[in-house]
């Protein structure tokens, strides 16, 4: 009954592995799974997105935009006097227009308007028109000097996230490779350990034989029967490797997740030719070559970055000085329709001129700009020194 169970069970498990797809793994292969958008790539993707969406939300800004409203109002407060005119019983609005902010501190805001009110006097007082108004900035944003900025600097931040991009899709797939070739030189080396094992096994099973004719001592299949075992361990070992690196390629490729996996064909001696051809490139530079790598073109990018950053925060404490002006070309009767015909025969001008100051009173955001600034040095120096760090580190591993 048992052997029955266990016979069912081991055919189980073999129709399982036998249903289980097999891929034979190379180089090429690697490369079309890394066009299918592995979750590694597309997390690279989302941060170059993320920049790409930054950037055209500020380009945004200075779309045209519709703006309408309207509004209805009713009263029922007890008058004064007779003479309390002050109480609006009634009252309808609405306007409609288009507003357009430009990238040199000016806003236009062009729209027709209407309007009736019923006091205790008149009844249906309307006024109908239409409006420009515009608003400049005079001090933080003059000429637009603060938004030419900040849009210069988001484009840079767009170009450098295009190199970026294209510096990890690279070093991505070439941790790929890694795993591809660390896969090579482990089936190398089990190839070459198995021959051992057999080897260090035969020698003990001949020194047994020798021990049992009395030609050899004990002391001489002991040191045998530990090669053996030794070589086993090491066989262990190597196959544990191998199954690691198995994981981290199903980790980052998950096509391969649920596959059986083997190693194509591959040429060792054609294989040392190119790494050695490779290495006398790599070898003909004593220092990093910054000209073959898009890190020094990045490095550069986040200096103007920084330039540009730093330029916008030092307006950050500065006074708020606005120009609003309006003119406007209205007409007046009883009721909408009336006053509609008035703005049309016999339209008026209503003009205004205005200031708008916003001054700091305290310190607080003098103490936020120099925070401010202290956070962008760091951060760009940071991630500046951390790119040629990475390049020079790889080039004196490489050449080790």
């Amino acid at each position: 009954m048992y052997k029955n169970l266990l016979f069912i069970a081991v055919l189980g498990v073999n129709g399982a592995f036998a249903a289980q797809d097999q891929v034979i793994l190379s180089e090429s292969l690697i490369k079309k799974l890394v066009e299918k958008e592995p979750p590694t790539v597309q997390q690279i993707q989302a941060s170059f997105f993320a920049v790409q969406r930054e950037q055209l939300t500020k380009r945004d800004q200075f779309g045209f935009r519709l703006e309408g409203e309207g509004s209805v109002y009713q009263s029922e407060e007890r008058l004064l006097n007779n003479f309390d005119g002050g109480v609006t019983r009634s009252a309808t609005s609405y306007s409609l227009g288009v507003v357009k902010p430009t990238r040199y501190g000016i806003e236009v805001d062009v729209k027709a308007f209407g309007g009736k009110s019923t006091n205790a006097f008149v009844n249906d007082a309307a006024t109908s028109g239409v409006s420009v108004s515009l608003s400049m900035d005079l001090l933080q944003n003059f000429l637009g000097r603060q938004t030419d900025n900040d849009l210069k600097k988001s484009r840079l931040s767009l170009e450098r996230a295009k190199l970026e991009k294209k510096a990890n899709l690279k070093a991505f797939e070439s941790n790929l490779r890694k795993v591809y070739w660390n896969l090579v030189a482990n089936n190398e080396e089990r190839k070459l350990l198995n021959s051992l094992v057999r080897s260090a096994k035969k020698q003990y099973q001949e020194s047994v034989s020798r021990r049992r004719s009395g030609v050899a001592d004990s002391g001489e299949s002991a040191r045998y029967h530990s090669q053996w075992t030794t070589r086993q361990a090491s066989l262990l070992s190597l196959n544990y490797q191998r199954g690691e690196l198995l994981k981290t390629l199903r980790h980052l490729l998950p096509e391969l997740r649920d596959k059986k996996i083997e190693l194509g064909k591959y040429s060792v001696p054609r294989s040392i030719q190119t790494v050695l051809a490779c290495i006398k490139v790599i070898g003909s530079n004593l220092t990093a070559p910054l000209g073959y790598t898009d890190y020094d073109d990045i490095v550069e990018i986040l200096s103007k970055e920084e330039t540009l950053e730093k330029k916008i925060a030092n307006t950050y404490d500065d006074p708020s000085v606005k120009v609003v002006g309006m003119y406007s070309s209205v007409g007046r009767d009883f009721g909408l329709s009336a006053s509609q015909d008035n703005f049309q025969e016999d339209p008026r001008a209503r003009k205004s001129l205005g200031l708008q100051i916003s001054i700091p009173l305290d310190g607080r955001k003098k103490r936020t700009r120099e925070v401010t600034e202290k956070f962008l040095k760091s951060k760009y120096q940071a991630e500046a020194r951390d790119h040629l760090a990475r390049v020079r580190a790889f080039h004196t591993e490489t050449l080790g």
